[in-house]
């Protein structure tokens, strides 16, 4: 039920100052402090000075008041406000030339207090609606308020697609960019890789350890040689000693022969002839030996020879094996190796770069793309939502406009 009140009626009711014959109305919907408030509001056209009973809640006196639309006389009231479960009660006493109105001691003069006591109920069912309609009126404005909150946000919702969008046509042409420099990057590094891998190839290629080793064996060997040639020289020369002796030893014994055969001439001397045949037997063993002994140094010499051929070759396999070393020179080999292994890695570096701008692009595509998605499912709620505001506006409106209809009733 809306607010308003039933008409006034005549009883008695008890005041703090005992029992009151009064005019009764009851409001429904209407609080207590809205029908006190009222009163003390609708008594100012009639600058009457409302007093409250001390020490008595909602009781209120005011004396000598002029009612020009009532009667020519003073009139003094005492008022009594109460509320049960939300709807307040003005009971009134009203007296007029020290007589209580009422129907039955004042009949000319009960109906114009009573519309007196309706204009104040109306008074105050007016102030009621008024804060209804105010309330109504700053809902009102607050569900457009959020209304135009929701189209704002409808608004940027659509701004936002417009930027995703946006952010992914750059990304697309940044992926398409990338695609051709990671597609470069790559033919480059393939490139470098190959030189790299040829490179040490390349250095593989020479075992100079091995080639060191090499050297140092031959070397060895040398030493080798030399040394045994000292040891066949030393040998050859004690052999030659020895030779240049038994040479000596021969001649003395081709002398003692002869002698003995110059002394034996034509004699038939037997003992001298055994002589002379043992010396000559002496002598053949002696040239035996000195046959050998010169044999032993012919080989000794050719031993030597052998072995300054073995040094000789053996100087010349050194020396290539230097010159191949040389050639290969491993350190600078390396240090191309190692400036190619640099070169390579800044491309590897590139192609990493690139590779992770490439998915730092498609993730900003896809979240895009999500947010996108996400958007535009909050603009279909944000439209609803719309709707259902445009609704509650037109129902709050509706409604507003009844409580004006209504309000205008108890002007």
């Amino acid at each position: 039920m809306a607010q308003s009140y039933t008409p006034a009626s005549e009883e008695v009711f008890l005041f703090s100052s005992g029992e009151k014959e009064v005019f009764k109305v009851v409001f429904d919907e209407l609080t207590m402090n809205q029908a006190e408030s009222a009163f003390k509001e609708y008594l100012k056209n009639y600058k009457a000075k409302v007093e409250s009973v001390k020490g008595v809640s909602g009781e209120y006196l005011a004396n000598d008041l002029l009612l020009s639309d009532v009667n020519q006389g003073s009139t003094n009231i005492i008022v009594k406000f109460t509320e049960l479960e939300g709807d307040a009660g003005m009971y009134i006493q009203y007296l007029h030339d020290q007589q209580t109105v009422t129907s039955a001691n004042t009949p000319d003069e009960v109906l114009a207090y009573k519309q007196f006591t309706e204009r104040i109920a109306d008074k105050a069912v007016f102030i009621a609606f008024e804060e209804l309609i105010k309330a109504k009126k700053n809902l009102i404005k607050d569900k457009e308020k959020e209304l135009n909150g929701l189209e704002k946000d409808e608004l940027k919702a659509n701004e936002n697609i417009g930027k995703s969008r946006q952010s992914i046509k750059h990304s697309e042409s940044t992926l398409t960019m990338l695609a051709g420099q990671l597609e470069n990057q790559r033919n480059v590094l393939a490139a470098k890789t190959k030189q790299v891998n040829e490179k040490e190839a390349e250095i593989a290629s020479v075992d100079v350890k091995a080639l060191e080793a090499q050297i140092k064996e031959k070397e060895k060997e040398n030493k080798s040689l030399v040394s045994d040639i000292e040891k066949a020289r030393e040998e050859m020369a004690k052999i030659t000693g020895d030779l240049a002796i038994e040479n000596v030893d021969l001649d003395n014994q081709r002398k003692s022969i002869q002698a003995q055969k110059d002394l034996l001439g034509t004699s038939d001397d037997k003992k001298m002839l055994k002589d002379i045949q043992s010396l000559e037997k002496e002598q053949a063993k002696l040239l035996t030996t000195i046959a050998e002994m010169e044999g032993t140094i012919a080989n000794k010499e050719a031993s030597i020879l052998s072995m300054q051929g073995e040094m000789k070759a053996n100087a010349s396999q050194i020396a290539k094996i230097q010159a191949k070393i040389t050639e290969h020179n491993e350190d600078a080999l390396k240090e191309q190796l190692k400036l190619l292994e640099k070169d390579l890695k800044s491309f590897e570096n590139d192609v990493d770069k690139t590779t992770k701008e490439i998915s730092k692009e498609n993730v900003n595509i896809a979240n895009e793309e999500e947010n996108i998605r996400q958007a535009e499912g909050e603009i279909v709620r944000l439209k609803d939502a719309q709707l259902n505001k445009k609704e509650e506006i037109k129902q709050a409106n509706k409604a507003l406009q009844d409580l004006e209809s209504k309000q205008g009733e108890y002007k």
